[in-house]
């Protein structure tokens, strides 16, 4: 099977949710009307004419709170300008500490610069005010899994389900990390809650796909491979992988129909060559089964199973000796180590 790298959610654009609204003295009426112009420019995806308008509601009143949180959004999410985005940040939270929201953000930007200590930081500050914050819990979890605290991870997912028990993410990625540790039957429960939530959601089907595979449920698995594929009939690995135990639970036309579908996606994959020749002449269609080895071969001219295989076609159903020969002599020096294999050649060769 193919190796897989775990998937975690990395956290996200910031939100534009503010913490109310701030009281102001009647000389700050023209700040508060260049905040609200700010808000429509940003509605209307225009962030240079919202950081204007932000700039000049921070000019007349420089201690506003929400003026500055909303300026760092827009000079992080719209601007891509970090650095400024979290200067303003950091003055949103000075000038109001229980902003809550502005501490999320402050670390959501902390986040994205790979300081998670501090990103952990802020967005722990944020839930001391406002326990009761789903996305700061969620995200609390995501900079504890980047940092390798598995147990503190799966503590705060948990405390994130229990603010919000549909959260797809938390119920996903909590299922990686049991998976991580070994505990199948956990992750299978949060999958199973997550799939009767969101039956499309066919990342879920995938690994639970895995999780069937590992406990060697093939009949489970190709069906949650097959669940995840008519969501997403484009997941190459899921083709690839429902290919294999297809192929492995006799089923050759079904596999080899998910095997060309590796190969719609990706003509280059060369395993899904190799895998489709070996179905094709198992089923006697030679001329195409050569092909499909050659052009595995031709994509990766190192692919040991790919000369050994193209050398049992050629000794067992072309008869081409010579050729057989050929390809077993490149699949011994790539370090193959079939017994068959290796007589034959020092047979040939002595």
């Amino acid at each position: 099977m193919n190796s897989r790298q775990w998937r975690t959610l990395h956290i996200g654009v910031l939100v534009l949710t503010l913490c109310g609204s701030l009281s102001f003295t009647s000389w700050a009426d023209q700040a508060q009307t260049s905040y609200n112009q700010a808000l429509t420019h940003l509605h209307q995806q225009k962030f240079k004419q919202a950081a204007a308008s932000l700039e000049e509601a921070l000019q007349v009143f420089p201690r506003f709170a929400a003026a500055h949180h909303l300026l760092g959004v827009v000079s992080f999410n719209g601007l891509q300008q970090p650095k400024k985005a979290l200067t303003h940040l950091k003055q949103a939270v000075a000038l109001h500490p229980n902003f809550a929201r502005a501490y999320l953000d402050l670390g959501l930007v902390y986040h994205h610069q790979r300081k998670l200590e501090d990103a952990k930081q802020a967005i722990q500050h944020a839930l001391d005010i406002y326990p009761n914050f789903p996305e700061a819990q969620l995200n609390l979890a995501f900079v504890y899994e980047q940092l390798g605290s598995r147990e503190q991870a799966i503590e705060a997912y948990h405390a994130a389900l229990i603010l919000s028990p549909h959260e797809p993410t938390a119920l996903y990625n909590l299922a990686t990390l049991y998976d991580r540790q070994g505990d199948t039957a956990k992750a299978k429960q949060q999958l199973d809650a997550l799939t009767h939530l969101t039956p499309t959601d066919a990342k879920a089907w995938v690994l639970l796909a895995q999780l069937a595979e590992k406990a060697n449920n093939p009949a489970q698995a190709i069906e949650s491979y097959k669940k995840a594929l008519q969501t997403n009939p484009d997941l190459l690995d899921a083709h690839y992988d429902l290919g294999f135990l297809l192929q492995a639970q006799a089923h050759p036309q079904d596999a080899a129909a998910h095997f060309r579908e590796v190969l719609r996606l990706n003509p280059n994959h060369a395993e899904a060559h190799l895998n489709l020749g070996v179905l094709l002449a198992n089923l006697n269609h030679l001329d195409q089964a050569e092909q499909e080895y050659l052009a595995a071969l031709s994509l990766n001219p190192k692919l040991v199973e790919g000369h050994y295989n193209l050398g049992v076609f050629y000794e067992f159903h072309r008869k081409d000796t010579t050729r057989a020969l050929s390809h077993y002599r490149k699949y011994v020096d790539l370090g193959g180590q079939d017994e068959r294999v290796s007589n034959l050649l020092k047979k040939t060769d002595s």
